[in-house]
């Protein structure tokens, strides 16, 4: 039976007048490439959401990556 493991790397929103749209992915993107590099699956992307303000705000992005173990 195999066996995997799981790894999770959040990143968080970016902030300040100068942010394009798409910057804070481009984020993502870098990490999905380098950890790719080092043997890690990627698994799933996740928008992470405040649950404690009522609203739907964006807090960034949660990326689950997996390999065998």
């Amino acid at each position: 039976m195999k066996k995997y493991e799981y790894k999770f790397i959040r990143v968080e929103r970016d902030k300040g007048f100068n942010i394009k749209p798409g910057d804070t992915f481009e984020k993502c993107k870098d990490i999905i490439i380098k950890e790719g590099e080092n043997g890690w699956k990627l698994n799933q992307v996740v928008e992470v959401f405040n649950e404690k303000s009522g609203v739907n705000s964006y807090l960034g992005y949660e990326i689950i990556f997996e390999r065998e173990s």
